[in-house]
């Protein structure tokens, strides 16, 4: 192996870019990131200009050409594994101070490093199967990784968590919204763009000397290769996914994980394993032993109510962050006045900053995402039939069901899931009655227009039939920092936390809009001789642009917690008012809103809610975090959890739950409570 340096007029048109993109890296590393990359940067700016070539003299020396496919793949694996997590860790709260990446990243795991590089070696290898020369094989095998850390970085931004394998199922959703955001280029630039860019000039000074064995003995080799490297991979994936989980909170995943391991734990979503000591006849007697008839649809008699369900993207309660926004307005002042006939409380949602289906599928189906694994999207990934649902349940008992969302329907696969949870009707934005100055930012909705379609909707009612409307709005859907049409901005704040007084005046703004909607739905409703009970929660807390990736909310546990509100245009329920006023937990999650609403409209609850209101009574809150456990009085985070916390009715829970989406052996309490499908 030789290596020489050589200059000429022709060089320069290499080296000035090269010398150019290593400056711009050098700075910015300084400025924003961690000193690693300047060893990087430095280092791949000398190779810019030595040529390596390896030779061999005498055919006793021959295996010296094989160094390259030793030391290329190695070279590419480190260089794609250090950018593409340092660009969701350069400048964050969390690596504030940390300026080396490697100790940071492997102070747990020190070897870590070894699981993450082999699938990198093994793209190279695959690249060297297909007949591509050494310097180019090199070149491209960092090339998607660097695109996934791009993704990633952007999927960061925007929802306050790395991209995890079932953002790529949704990806139709992705692109509806991707145009209600900005689209930074400084980060990418310089901690993606312009190392590849340098990478990729390096790798053109390695000359390839001429083949070893004959081209098919080649292809063979590098097939072997590819799939042993693959194997170990996944072996090791496998045995790390034991006893770690992939992470969907902040930037976790590359702080804990490790981005390449936990994305590839996240692919282990889609396969679901039972439940310890599970079995359709374990669940059977447990079931039994609860007392409740499964036969029992509940009842709804002439003096049951309409019910109007409202899923508010993003909405939440500022009050807890006013001050620190440096904001002295309720931007919800009617929502929060509202006390005749009205019942206030706090949810925990399961999610943060986006993946919305779940906080539908908790809602509809009252099972929780919290015992399935981290990064699932049950509406994607699990729902291939029809579903017991609330639609179901109210269906039975004679509700007209229809599901609402102005916004395209390609999101979510809702145009399959609706009809599997029961819906008679669903409607998105082509069915919705608007123009142009309905919509606002990036084409979302207003609340009001949103309501004006469900007033029509429930006009159109058929004769004898009371309905079951659910609209999921759109209105306050995150990009709050694009410049505005048709909207006007209220500037609550002058100086925020978040360093982006834009996009925090943006979404206090579209909460008095939602404010104000709600107040026009009820103040008609209050005229209306039929009666009604409407729930209106959010399904998660907005993710906000921000500097150093601060979160709008001021800790892990606030940060999940959405407020909502059951309000009647006749005398509320005094059982539920009662129940209100002895709870001692305060706070109930999205699985178990369904019970309330059902009580306040006066029906009768079918055995499945009577189950899940059993099950509530010990179990009272739970989310993909944890649940709170009446035995220790506290909420547990289920890597904490003991079985010293853990209720027995939790078990039922978790049996129920594979049992109603995984199990396709379908035990006697899912053939009971599923005969209403269809009917």
């Amino acid at each position: 192996m030789s290596f020489t340096i050589k200059f000429s007029r022709r060089d320069l048109l290499r080296i000035v870019p090269a010398f150019l993109l290593c400056a711009f890296g050098i700075v910015l590393s300084v400025l924003y990131g961690f000193y690693d990359s300047i060893f990087w940067y430095a280092g791949l700016f000398i190779l810019s200009f030595v040529t390596v070539t390896v030779k061999s003299d005498g055919s006793g020396h021959k295996l010296i050409r094989l160094l390259p496919d030793i030391i290329y793949p190695v070279l590419a694996a480190f260089f794609s594994v250090f950018f593409m997590q340092m660009i969701n860790l350069a400048g964050h709260e969390n690596t504030d101070g940390a300026r080396w990446l490697y100790p940071f990243m492997y102070n747990d795991e020190p070897f870590r490093w070894v699981k993450e590089i082999l699938i990198i070696i093994a793209f190279y290898f695959f690249l060297r199967m297909l007949c591509i020369t050494r310097r180019f094989a090199a070149g491209f095998a960092p090339l998607p990784f660097m695109i996934l850390g791009l993704v990633d970085y952007y999927v960061y931004s925007f929802r306050g968590h790395e991209v995890l394998f079932s953002d790529f199922l949704s990806w139709r959703t992705a692109a509806n919204v991707a145009g209600a955001y900005s689209f930074p280029l400084l980060y990418p630039l310089a901690f993606i763009a312009a190392p590849y860019a340098l990478y990729f000039i390096a790798c053109l000074r390695l000359k390839n000397d001429r083949p070893v064995v004959k081209p098919w003995i080649r292809i063979v080799i590098f097939a072997v290769l590819t799939a042993g490297f693959l194997s170990c991979f996944a072996v090791s994936v496998y045995k790390w996914g034991e006893v770690n989980r992939p992470q969907d909170w902040n930037d976790n995943g590359s702080r804990i994980n490790g981005f390449m391991l936990n994305f590839s734990l996240s692919v282990r979503t889609m396969f679901v394993s039972a439940p310890e000591n599970y079995s359709t006849q374990a669940l059977d007697d447990m079931v039994n032993q609860t007392g409740i008839d499964l036969s029992d649809t509940g009842s709804a008699d002439d003096d049951s109510s309409n019910i109007i369900v409202i899923m508010n993207e993003s909405f939440m309660d500022p009050r807890t962050y006013l001050y620190a926004l440096g904001c002295y307005d309720d931007p919800t002042p009617y929502f929060n006045s509202l006390s005749d006939n009205t019942i206030h409380g706090y949810a925990a949602s399961s999610v943060y900053g986006g993946n919305t289906p779940n906080s539908e599928f908790e809602f509809l189906t009252g099972i929780t995402t919290g015992y399935m694994p981290n990064g699932a999207i049950p509406y994607i990934q699990y729902m291939k039939g029809q579903q017991y649902s609330l639609a179901w349940a109210l269906k039975k008992l004679g509700y007209y069901t229809i599901a609402m969302h102005p916004y395209d329907s390609s999101g979510w696969n809702r145009t399959k899931v609706y009809p599997y949870l029961g819906f008679d009707k669903m409607m998105f934005i082509d069915d919705f009655d608007y123009d142009q100055s309905d919509l606002q930012r990036a084409g979302y909705m207003t609340d009001s227009q949103a309501y004006k379609n469900l007033i029509t909707q429930l006009q159109q009612v058929p004769d004898g039939k009371k309905v079951f409307a659910f609209l999921v709005t759109i209105q306050n859907h995150g990009g709050y920092s694009k410049d505005l049409t048709n909207f006007e901005t209220t500037n609550y704040v002058t100086q925020t936390y978040t360093g982006s007084d834009l996009s925090v005046n943006v979404y206090l703004s579209c909460l008095q809009e939602s404010d104000n909607a709600l107040r026009e739905l009820l103040e008609y409703l209050s005229t209306q001789d039929e009666k009604y009970t409407v729930l209106m929660f959010g399904d998660h807390q907005p993710q906000l642009m921000k500097v150093f990736h601060n979160s709008f909310a001021l800790g892990t546990n606030t940060s999940w917690t959405i407020p909502y509100i059951i309000w009647t245009n006749f005398d509320m329920n005094k059982d539920l008012q009662q129940q209100y006023e002895d709870d001692t937990v305060g706070i109930t999650s999205i699985n178990y809103l369904s019970l309330d609403v059902l009580k306040a409209a006066g029906v009768k609850l079918p055995a499945y809610y009577q189950l899940l209101s059993q099950i509530r009574k010990e179990v009272p809150c739970i989310n993909s975090a944890g649940f709170y456990s009446t035995i220790s009085g506290k909420f547990v985070n289920f890597e904490d959890a003991t079985a010293a916390d853990a209720p027995k009715i939790l078990e039922l829970y978790r049996f129920l739950q594979y049992d109603l989406v995984f199990d396709n052996n379908n035990s006697n309490f899912e053939n009971q409570i599923s005969s209403v499908i269809g009917n």
